[in-house]
């Protein structure tokens, strides 16, 4: 399976009573997620670390995002092409962060338990 590029995006939930980012990178050509992160910041340096686990696993790839200041720094730090996302790619993402945020509702409950 060739990959095309990865679209990255960052999302915050709750887990319990805290708040942590969910980091998710999507290849569009099969919609298929390559890569989930849950960090408790969101910075450059988690942004480096993401892109670079994935590039350890699947090789250098360009980058869609949409334009966080996090990104276009990582990138430029791991000599990786970036670009914003296309409308196209920004509801797909999009569509995929909320099917995870939907599966992740009941990780407020873990706090009650």
């Amino acid at each position: 399976m060739t990959i095309s590029e990865f679209i990255f995006d960052e999302t915050l939930i709750k887990v319990g009573s805290d708040y942590v980012w969910l980091w998710v990178a999507i290849e569009p050509r099969y919609k298929t997620i390559r890569g989930i992160r849950i960090s408790i910041e969101r910075s450059m340096l988690v942004a480096k670390q993401f892109i670079q686990s994935l590039i350890r696993k699947y090789g250098k790839h360009n980058i869609s995002t949409d334009g966080g200041t996090w990104y276009p720094q990582a990138c430029r730090f791991l000599n990786v092409e970036h670009h914003k996302h296309s409308s196209l790619e920004k509801s797909f993402i999009e569509r995929t962060i909320q099917y995870l945020k939907d599966r992740t509702e009941c990780f407020d409950i873990i706090s009650l338990v």
